[in-house]
C-alpha cells in the first residue's frame, strides 16, 4: 500500500495575480507535486498565467476548483478579505495542506479561525513569512543565538505600515527573540489619513512596543512620507537589535553585526538587489524562499513533522498587529494572549473614534 511519503501530490493557486505566479513557481519547483489548477476572478490573467506554467485546469469560482480537483495542497494567494473564506472550501475539499499569503486576515478572530478549524480537521496550515528562510536573516539569528552581540537588551523595527509591512517585521522580531512568547503591547496608532494599503484600510502611522517576561523590550514604529517623516536615516525597513556587547543591523540585503572591540561580522544577500533586474518586479530574494517554504509545507505532510512556517507563527504576528490596534483604541497595555476578536483600527472608523481627511492608496 502507497503511502503519501511516496504519492504524487496536485496542487491549485488560488489567485493568480503575482504572489499566485510566485506560488506557481514554488509547486513546480517541489519534487513529486503537480501543479493542477489556477483559480482567478479575472479569468484572462488565470489563463495567462495557466499558459506560462502549462497548468490545465482554470475556474473563475475557487469553490468549483477545489470540489472538482480535491487537491492536496492548496496556495491562498487572494487578498486577506478571502483568507478565511478559501481555507475553509480548501478544508472541506479534502486538502490535506494549505499555505496562505500574508497578512494572514483583516480581524483577530478571523485569524484563530482559520487556525483553530485547520487544526481541527487534521489540515497542516502555512503561511508565507518566507523571510524565515532567507539565508541574511538566517545568518542573523544564529549570530544572535551565539552571543555575539551578549544578550539582547531592545529591538528596534521599521516599516512603512504595521498591517501589511509590518506582518513581516514582528514575524522576524519574534524569530530572533528565538519565538519566545511575549507577555503584553503597548501601542498607538495615527489614523490622520484614509490609507490603503494593497486595498486594505490601515494606520497612517504606529508605535507598538513589545514586552518579554526577560525584561527585553521591542519599538516597532510605522509611517511613510508625506505624512510620517522618515523614522530613521540607517535603516528604515528592517531590525535593529541591541545587545550588552553590540548591535545587530539587520535588512533585507544583508546583516551588519558592530562587536565592541571586536571586528565587525557581516552577511550580505546573494540576490541581485537591483530592481530593474527582477524578473517581473518581483525580488527573486521572496520567490526563492516562497520555494523553499512550499518544499518545506510539502516535507513535512509526507514526515509528519512540523514545517517551519506553521500557522502559529503568523498568529502570534497577527495578535501583536491586532494587540496595537487594541491598546490604542483602549488606552491600557493589553496583556497577552489577546482577547478582542474585532480589529479595532476598522471598528474604531467606523464609530468615529477617529475621523482622518483625504485618501492615500498604495502597495506600502
Amino acid at each position: 500500500m502507497r503511502t503519501i511519503a511516496d504519492q504524487n501530490l496536485s496542487a491549485v493557486v488560488v489567485g493568480a495575480g503575482s504572489q499566485g505566479r510566485v506560488h506557481g513557481l514554488g509547486h513546480l519547483a517541489a519534487p513529486g507535486v503537480t501543479l493542477a489548477g489556477l483559480a482567478d476572478v479575472d479569468m484572462a490573467t488565470a489563463e495567462a498565467l495557466a499558459a506560462e506554467l502549462d497548468v490545465p485546469h482554470v475556474r473563475r469560482d475557487f469553490r468549483e476548483l477545489l470540489a472538482e480537483l480535491r487537491p492536496d495542497v492548496v496556495s491562498v494567494c487572494t487578498p486577506p478579505a478571502h483568507h478565511l473564506d478559501v481555507v475553509r472550501a480548501a478544508i472541506a475539499a479534502g486538502a490535506r495542506a494549505v499555505h496562505c499569503e500574508k497578512p494572514i486576515a483583516l480581524s483577530y478572530g478571523d485569524a484563530l479561525a482559520m487556525t483553530t478549524e485547520a487544526a481541527d480537521a487534521g489540515v497542516v496550515l502555512t503561511f508565507n513569512l518566507q523571510r524565515r528562510f532567507d539565508p541574511v536573516q538566517i545568518q542573523a539569528r544564529e549570530w544572535i543565538a551565539q552571543g555575539e552581540i551578549g544578550d539582547v537588551v531592545t529591538v528596534e523595527g521599521y516599516c512603512p505600515n504595521l498591517f501589511d509591512w509590518g506582518t513581516h517585521i514582528l514575524d522576524l522580531l519574534l524569530f530572533h527573540r528565538l519565538d519566545t512568547a511575549p507577555e503584553w503591547v503597548f501601542g498607538q496608532i495615527d489614523v490622520s489619513v484614509d490609507r490603503y494599503v494593497y486595498g486594505v484600510f490601515t494606520e497612517t502611522a504606529s508605535l507598538t512596543q513589545v514586552g518579554w517576561a526577560d525584561g527585553v523590550r521591542a519599538v516597532v514604529s510605522t509611517g511613510r512620507e508625506p505624512h510620517t517623516s522618515v523614522l530613521n536615516l540607517e535603516n528604515d525597513l528592517g531590525l535593529i537589535v541591541q545587545g550588552t556587547r553590540g548591535r545587530a543591523d539587520i535588512r533585507g540585503a544583508r546583516t551588519l553585526l558592530r562587536r565592541f572591540g571586536k571586528d565587525d561580522l557581516v552577511r550580505e544577500s546573494t540576490f541581485d538587489t537591483d530592481p530593474r533586474h527582477w524578473d517581473r518586479g518581483v525580488d527573486p530574494a521572496i520567490t526563492a524562499a516562497t520555494a523553499t517554504a512550499i518544499r518545506d509545507l510539502v516535507e513535512a505532510l509526507r514526515t509528519g513533522r512540523r514545517p517551519a512556517l506553521h500557522a502559529d507563527h503568523a498568529l502570534r504576528g497577527a495578535e501583536l498587529i491586532f494587540a496595537t490596534y487594541e491598546s490604542s483604541r483602549s488606552r491600557r497595555r493589553v496583556p497577552l494572549p489577546l482577547d478582542r476578536m474585532d480589529n479595532a483600527l476598522t471598528s474604531g472608523r467606523a464609530e468615529g473614534f477617529w475621523s482622518p481627511s483625504g485618501e492615500l492608496r498604495s502597495t506600502y
